[in-house]
C-alpha cells in the first residue's frame, strides 16, 4: 500500500475498484451488486462499467450483466509477457513438483495473496496457472514472506483497526529465518522471497515432516536466486 498523492484522481482510484471487483467475479455480476461490494453509488459504478465497456475491458450480456472484456485477458497477456516471471518459474516449479505435494508461485496484493501458480500433485502443470483465488495473506507461508518484507508501519496501515501485535511478531521470526514456515491443516507450507526488493515469492506445501524442511528450503532458495539471475 504505497501513501497516497497530494492530487489523486478519485475517478481513476473508483474506476480501478470496480474493475477489479468485476475482474474477481467468476460470473457475470450487476451493478448494482458491484456497487453493494464497494459501497459506491450505483450511478456511478454504471457509468464506469459503460465507459469500461466502450473500452473494451468489460461488457454486458443478455441479462444486462457484466463481465470482464477482451481487453482484460489482452493486457493480462500483455503483463504477464512483459513481466517473464511465469515463464522464468515454470521450470522450477516443474522441479519442486517431483518433490513437494504442492508448489506456488505468488505475488502481495494488499492483505491478499494472488497466485499466478499453484498446483496440487495429481494436477497437470498447465492446471496450475491462475487455478487459485485471492487469499489471506497471514494464511499462506507466500504471504507472510511478503508481508515480512514490509516495515511494521506499513503492516500496521494494511491491517487498519486490526490487533496485529501476534502479526508482527511472527513476521519477526520470518524476518529472523529468511523464510516463512506455516503449519495448517496438519502439514508445513514454506515460502521464499523472490528478488531484492521482493516482488513475487515461490513455495511448497504439504509437508508432513519438519525433517523434509532444510532439503526442501535448500532447492527454494537456489531456485529463486537463479530466477532473479535471469531477470537481471
Amino acid at each position: 500500500m504505497n501513501k497516497l498523492p497530494a492530487q489523486k484522481v478519485d475517478g481513476l482510484i473508483d474506476g480501478m475498484a470496480v474493475l477489479q471487483e468485476l475482474a474477481a467475479d467468476r460470473n457475470p455480476v450487476s451493478g448494482l451488486a458491484l456497487a453493494k461490494k464497494l459501497n459506491m453509488s450505483p450511478v456511478r459504478v454504471n457509468r464506469l462499467l459503460k465507459t469500461f465497456a466502450y473500452l473494451g475491458y468489460a461488457y454486458q450480456t443478455t441479462s444486462r450483466k457484466y463481465a470482464v472484456g477482451p481487453g482484460i485477458h489482452v493486457m493480462a497477456a500483455q503483463t504477464m509477457a512483459a513481466s517473464g516471471l511465469l515463464r522464468r518459474a515454470f521450470e522450477y516449479l516443474e522441479l519442486l513438483s517431483r518433490e513437494a505435494a504442492t508448489v506456488a508461485l505468488g505475488m502481495l496484493w494488499k492483505k491478499q495473496v494472488c497466485y499466478l501458480f499453484h498446483k496440487s500433485r495429481s494436477m497437470a502443470m498447465g492446471a496450475g496457472i491462475g487455478s487459485r483465488n485471492l487469499y489471506a495473506a497471514q494464511e499462506s507461508s507466500i504471504g507472510m514472506a511478503l508481508l515480512a518484507e514490509l516495515r511494521d508501519e506499513r503492516v500496521r496501515e494494511l491491517y487498519d483497526g486490526e490487533n496485529v501485535d501476534e502479526l508482527l511478531d511472527k513476521l519477526a521470526e520470518v524476518r529472523r529465518d529468511g523464510y516463512a514456515l506455516l503449519y495448517h491443516h496438519q502439514h508445513y507450507s514454506l515460502a521464499v522471497v523472490i528478488g531484492q526488493p521482493a516482488y513475487a515469492a515461490l513455495a511448497v506445501s504439504g509437508i508432513a515432516d519438519k525433517h523434509e524442511v532444510p532439503a526442501l528450503l535448500e532447492k527454494l532458495r537456489e531456485y529463486s536466486a537463479r530466477m532473479e539471475q535471469q531477470n537481471s
